[in-house]
Parts: C-alpha cells; sequence; structure tokens
C-alpha cells in the first residue's frame, strides 16, 4: 500500500512539476499564464479526438497537438510583445475560450475508446517502478534547466524579466525571449493534458480545472519572484514535491476536500508574501546603501 501510495504521489508530483516549469518561463519574464489549466484540458481533449474522430496515429495526434499548442503560445507572446497586452489579460482570455472550444467538441462528454499503448503514457512504468510521466517531467526538467543555466537564451530570459529595458539596451531582442517563454508555457501543458488524457484513458473536457494556480503556487513556493527575473527549475520542482506531499497528506489524515484547496491557496498566500516583502527588504537595503554612499561624498 505504501509502495502504490509513493508511485501515486511521484505520477502526481511529476504531472504537475511538467505544468509549473512551463508557465515558470513566463514568470521569470515578468509575466504570467493563466490559461495553463484549459490548455491542459484542450491538450487532452485534442489528442483523443485526433485518434478517435480522425483515426490518426499516436504519434502523428501527439505531435499535432503539440503544434497547436505552441501555436496558441506564440499567440499569447505576439499579444504581450506587440500589442503591450499584460499577459495576465491574454491567458485569462485564452482560459475561456479554449475551455469553451472543448466543450463545443465534445459535447461535454468525454471522448473514450483510447488505445491501450496510448494509455501506457499516462499508467505505465519503467522496470515497474518508476511511472513514465516522471521520466517525462525528468527529461523536460533537464532541457530547461540546460536552457536556462547554460545557453544565453536562458541569460536573455531572465535578463528580460529581471530589467527589460536594461537588456534591451544590451541588445538582448526581448520580444524574442517573452514569446518563446509563452510558447514552452503552452507546450508544457498540453504535454500534461496528453498524459492526463492517457492516465484517465479519456479525453475528458474538465480535465486541468484548477491546475494553473497550482503550477503558480509550485513556481512562488520554489522560489520564483512573481515580480520577474528569479526562479530555478530545481527551485520549481521542490516546490511540486511539496505540494504533492502537501496533498498526500491532506488525503492520508482524511481532511475534507472542501478544505484542500482552503489550505493550498494559505500557503500560496503565505508565500506570496514573503516574496513581496522579501523584494521590498531588498529595495530598501538597497537604497539605504546608496543614502550613505552618497552622504559619504557629501
Amino acid at each position: 500500500m505504501a509502495e502504490d501510495n509513493l508511485k501515486i504521489m511521484t505520477r502526481d508530483t511529476a504531472i504537475l512539476g511538467i505544468a509549473a516549469i512551463g508557465v515558470g518561463f513566463t514568470i521569470i519574464t515578468g509575466g504570467i499564464d493563466l490559461s495553463v489549466g484549459s490548455m491542459v484540458g484542450f491538450g487532452g481533449v485534442m489528442v483523443a479526438y485526433l485518434m478517435q474522430e480522425y483515426g490518426w496515429s499516436i504519434w502523428g495526434s501527439v505531435i499535432a497537438t503539440l503544434g497547436m499548442g505552441a501555436f496558441i503560445g506564440l499567440i499569447h507572446g505576439l499579444f504581450v510583445t506587440k500589442l503591450k497586452m499584460h499577459g495576465f489579460l491574454i491567458t485569462l482570455v485564452t482560459m475561456g475560450l479554449a475551455r469553451g472550444f472543448i466543450l463545443v467538441i465534445t459535447e461535454s462528454f468525454p471522448i473514450t475508446g483510447l488505445t491501450e499503448e496510448f494509455k501506457r503514457i499516462g499508467q505505465g512504468y519503467v522496470s515497474d517502478l518508476i511511472p513514465i510521466p516522471v521520466i517525462i517531467c525528468f527529461v523536460i526538467a533537464m532541457l530547461a534547466f540546460y536552457l536556462l543555466r547554460y545557453t544565453y537564451i536562458g541569460r536573455q530570459i531572465y535578463a528580460a524579466g529581471g530589467n527589460a529595458e536594461a537588456a534591451r539596451y544590451s541588445g538582448v531582442n526581448v520580444d524574442r525571449r517573452i514569446i518563446l517563454a509563452y510558447i514552452i508555457s503552452a507546450v508544457c501543458a498540453v504535454v500534461v493534458g496528453i498524459i492526463q488524457a492517457a492516465r484517465m484513458g479519456l479525453g475528458h473536457p474538465g480535465t486541468g480545472e484548477g491546475c494553473e494556480l497550482l503550477a503558480i503556487a509550485a513556481c512562488v513556493l520554489g522560489g520564483y519572484s512573481l515580480m520577474g527575473g528569479e526562479g530555478t527549475i530545481p527551485g520549481v520542482i521542490v516546490g511540486a514535491m511539496l505540494i504533492g506531499i502537501l496533498q498526500n497528506e491532506m488525503v492520508i489524515l482524511k481532511v475534507d476536500p472542501y478544505y484542500h484547496k482552503i489550505i493550498i491557496y494559505t500557503v500560496l498566500l503565505i508565500a506570496i508574501t514573503i516574496d513581496y516583502m522579501r523584494r521590498r527588504w531588498r529595495t530598501l537595503m538597497f537604497a539605504a546603501v546608496i543614502d550613505s554612499l552618497r552622504q559619504r561624498r557629501e
């Protein structure tokens, strides 16, 4: 029983981790992606729809769905960079549009009849021990870590969130980095949707509801600043693990499910408050140092 519980918890944490890694890119640039939950539902429904309604192969459906996610992320990025619309607004619109779209094409009914081969993506294990979603999360985390830590693109993403104007003066194409961040966020959300469809064995239009806030919570708990310019992949994985452990403990302790969100979002509020106070303290300290240097010169 304990081993099964551990497998379930690690799988759930890995799935949340993928979504959090994606939205973390937008947070680093100083933006936000509120469409993550709806994009999760979109990914799960579309991959099932292409396989069942059009008879596409598994990989053909997966690749096409990922392409749709990338295109939607591109649209988000263009609205943010070219029309100067805050990511909060455009992704809020997409949150409603994507959810409405999948409700229309499914008529509010789940798409069933998915193959066992496809289900293995979400239900299978490597060596009967490691859930496949954990492997997928590990690969995505390693790629994201390398991108942010060891490439000039990653450094420019941090620069775009830390001080966009200074980055522009330094020759950084800030718009491209912001667009890339939104594409990565949308693609990661679609990946989660595909995994969830495989895990449940169906494309459900309600999948992913509330996922965006859990993903943002994982980022904040992992050390990301909602002001932008800060955050690491190891940090977001730790944040996802903390939420996974918290959710698991609430189930074990038989906490009323109605209280789960209250507890999680209270933790999120505390984390956001700590981040805000830390930022404010740093600003005040910097101002004090500047003032002290100025007085010495006088």
